[in-house]
């Protein structure tokens, strides 16, 4: 039987992280993957039978960790739900925000991948799928809080929004300074507009 050679595995990751990087999925080359690793396409395929699964590779297990650290939100919600205060809800929305910020340099890489390299990929459809999740979250949470009838589709088009945001310092390269600087900012324009909003169905 022939024993697999695992002192490629970090060379593959490497070369296939770079590509993925600079070309996205969709034009990303196993052959370039292969070339820059210094392995023949052959034997790149007897570890990864195609390209979605060595994309996936290099997502999947970020994507399970920052999935992890993000539980304990559900808890703050549902403190701030049952305390009905816009203060705590809004300090929530907070600690969600900067969560988010730290969990993504501290994972960098598969974060750009997975928001912003990933169309064409099976990891396009998890994204789609994490959003629409969010989503019906946020909803059944406002549901849950308001006292006047809200447009809950008005609610999803926020959170749309505010995805963009983070995608956006990815997209553009930010360091972890930068992004900060840029959130402040936004968070004290939605901040205003979140305030508004629970002034009108609290």
């Amino acid at each position: 039987m022939a024993v697999k050679d695992h002192s490629l595995d970090d060379r593959i990751i490497q070369a296939a992280s770079a590509e993925f990087l600079e070309h996205g999925f969709q034009g990303a080359s196993l052959r370039r993957i292969a070339q820059q690793a210094g392995i023949t396409t052959g034997a790149l395929y007897t570890r990864y039978d195609n390209k979605d699964l060595l994309f996936c590779s290099l997502v999947e297990p970020a994507l399970h960790t920052i999935t992890h650290a993000l539980e304990p939100m559900r808890q703050l919600y549902m403190d701030a739900q049952a305390s009905g205060s816009p203060e705590k809800i809004m300090e929530a929305i907070r600690t969600e925000e900067q969560i988010y910020l730290d969990l993504m340099f501290q994972y960098y890489d598969p974060c750009v991948l997975f928001f912003c390299r990933s169309d064409g990929s099976s990891m396009q459809k998890k994204l789609e799928l994490l959003m629409e999740e969010k989503s019906r979250e946020t909803a059944a949470f406002f549901k849950t809080i308001a006292k006047k009838e809200i447009d809950l589709d008005g609610i999803a088009m926020i959170l749309a929004e505010q995805f963009h945001f983070y995608r956006q310092i990815l997209e553009k390269g930010y360091d972890k300074e930068k992004a900060i600087s840029c959130m402040k900012l936004v968070e004290r324009f939605m901040e205003a507009g979140w305030r508004a909003l629970f002034q009108q169905i609290l």
